[in-house]
């Protein structure tokens, strides 16, 4: 069976595999809004709450149970599949099989990690970097070795698919994606920190710079693919524009909350002895790339007109939805005290090796 995609079709039949985590259930909001067509896929463990849910098809199925996509959507095709929940090799080739010649648009949601897991990439990082030579196995990579390598499958095995015809594929690559109600916490990590007036302590010197990017503007460049034809096999960054330090992000973070907190950096193989400074949980302090991660929007900017939100203007939003109710603790915060007295023990230290070359 060949299927066509409808040329200039203003309403489309879309089914999105997974739906309901923080970015995916952003991008079927947007669909909806946009009057299409959703179907979801996934296990039906999470709430949905839709607005313009009589346009929305749930169907509950776990893709990792074999035959599962061909049990429950048998004969059915689609303008548009985004797979957002891929995380391995072996998950992209059965959607890669089960879907050729049955959809006009397959969008895979992959993430800038494909890049992170070398070191030879080289700023602002290019699309193009995505198969540079893997580093040396790093398991602290803060920006997850495991997580880099499967994605890096997951993209192989979609573009030995790619078909123009019979399997388009389109691949966006998103950095640390924030807004309210991000799972992850990483902005809430240092908010929570902020509100306390406790001294916050950096790993390193907080000058390698980074990008974040709001949710909606994901969801936005998700959608806008299909408004983009020219966007077939092609893969995009998607990040926002500015880029920060975590010196400035946290200064200009502060100041939005009305604060101005003592900042304490802490070199980073010392820092790392410190107990509190991982977890299995996940990474403990926000934003230590560690290195430099600058991403080229060059492409998705000239392809899909991707514009981002400013920052100041998303971030009020998100500081509102974290501050406004009690949410807990954040990643690490029950240690919270032991921070505090390092970064305290710190400061005195530097001030009595100040004090010692001044009497020199």
């Amino acid at each position: 069976m060949r299927f066509q995609a409808h040329e200039g079709i203003s309403v489309m039949n879309i089914l999105v595999i997974g739906g309901t985590g923080f970015i995916s259930s952003a991008l079927v909001q947007r669909l909806l809004d946009a009057g299409h067509s959703v179907t979801i896929f996934n296990r039906g463990r999470r709430a949905l709450p839709f607005i313009g849910a009589e346009r929305l098809e749930v169907i509950r199925g776990d893709r990792s149970v074999k035959g599962a996509f061909e049990r429950q959507l048998r004969g059915r095709v689609f303008d548009a599949v985004y797979d957002m929940i891929a995380y391995s090799g072996a998950e992209s080739e059965v959607a890669a099989s089960f879907f050729h010649g049955k959809t006009g648009r397959f969008i895979h949601c992959s993430t800038v990690s494909v890049y992170m897991v070398s070191t030879d990439v080289r700023c602002p990082i290019t699309e193009d970097q995505a198969r540079a030579p893997l580093m040396e196995y790093w398991p602290g990579n803060p920006f997850g070795m495991e997580y880099g390598i499967s994605k890096r499958k997951c993209e192989e095995v979609l573009w030995n698919a790619h078909d123009e015809k019979l399997l388009p594929v389109t691949v966006l690559r998103p950095t640390f994606v924030s807004g309210p109600g991000d799972p992850t916490r990483r902005d809430y990590f240092w908010m929570q920190r902020i509100a306390d007036g406790g001294p916050l302590l950096i790993p390193g010197t907080g000058e390698y710079r980074f990008q974040q990017v709001f949710i909606r503007d994901v969801a936005l460049a998700f959608a806008s693919v299909l408004d983009h034809r020219d966007s077939i096999g092609h893969a995009y960054n998607v990040a926002g524009e500015e880029e920060f330090s975590l010196l400035e992000y946290l200064r200009t973070l502060a100041s939005m909350m009305g604060k101005n907190p003592v900042i304490v950096s802490v070199p980073q193989e010392q820092f790392d002895q410190l107990s509190f400074s991982s977890n299995p949980a996940g990474d403990v302090f926000p934003f230590n790339t560690r290195c430099t991660a600058i991403f080229s929007l060059d492409a998705i900017q000239r392809d899909l007109e991707y514009r981002s939100t400013p920052f100041r203007q998303w971030m009020a939003k998100t500081i509102l939805w974290w501050t406004e109710l009690e949410r807990g603790p954040s990643m690490g915060y029950d240690r919270r005290a032991e921070e505090i007295q390092c970064a305290e023990k710190w400061m005195k230290s530097v001030e009595d090796q100040r004090i010692q070359t001044l009497n020199g």
